[in-house]
């Protein structure tokens, strides 16, 4: 496998995670805050910190479901 063929495999991944990641923050940005028991800023942190399970992680255990 040359480099080419490499980087065309991970740009993709890399375009989700991103992606996922930008729209969980604006997600929570949007509902002003998520779920307790964890704070915002803990949301915030695995969002970021966790690659792509982070913002699979807040959708499904820390999205508030109240739009205000």
């Amino acid at each position: 496998m040359d480099d080419t063929t490499l980087m065309l495999a991970v740009i993709p991944l890399v375009v989700i995670q991103v992606g996922l990641a930008l729209f969980a923050l604006y997600d929570m940005y949007q509902r002003k805050g998520a779920r307790p028991p964890l704070p915002t800023w803990a949301w915030v942190i695995i969002v970021l910190v966790i690659n792509l399970i982070g913002p699979i992680l807040y959708f499904v255990l820390g999205r508030r479901e109240d739009v205000a």
